[in-house]
């Protein structure tokens, strides 16, 4: 899944509302998906048509920008949930707790993008640790007898079976 495009800031649709497949479309994800998270409480419509379409506006694709950044990231639904905030507990609070709930998400996110920045720096150590011992190990073999299997005294094998 890829991360859904911002709005150009000279699009007309940037101070409009789009439906539901208009938003999917933008976002690059199905419109069943969409309306999963509105059933996680993740986003919701801004607003309805009288014939109950569901309306979005930009602050619905950022919202979902930052779902599918979360899920690239391995975090579930609920997680992401617990990071954001519910939807509808957002929709009705004034600005100032508006505020300090995109704070609380923002500070959340940036430690759960730490956090994993960390993990996949201590494994690509161990990557090159591994790529380090096979060429320190295993190149000698290779070189000097290319068609025999490895010896079976092979320390790394042992460690690496």
């Amino acid at each position: 899944m890829t991360p859904a495009k911002p709005l150009a800031q000279n699009n007309p649709q940037t101070d409009e509302y789009m439906t539901i497949g208009a938003l999917a479309s933008l976002c690059g994800v199905t419109v069943r998906t969409l309306r999963y998270y509105e059933e996680m409480d993740l986003i919701g419509p801004v607003k309805r048509t009288s014939g109950k379409y569901r309306l979005y506006n930009k602050h619905s694709l950022k919202r979902i920008n930052a779902i599918i950044a979360l899920q690239e990231l391995g975090h579930t639904l609920e997680e992401i949930v617990q990071t954001l905030g519910a939807y509808s507990q957002s929709r009705g609070c004034a600005k100032s707790d508006q505020i300090a709930l995109t704070s609380r998400s923002l500070a959340l996110q940036q430690q759960s993008i730490d956090n994993k920045f960390k993990q996949l720096k201590q494994l690509k150590k161990e990557i090159l640790d591994r790529m380090e011992t096979i060429e320190q190990t295993c190149k000698p073999c290779m070189t000097e007898n290319p068609d025999d299997a490895c010896p079976d005294d092979c320390q790394y094998i042992d460690v690496h079976d």
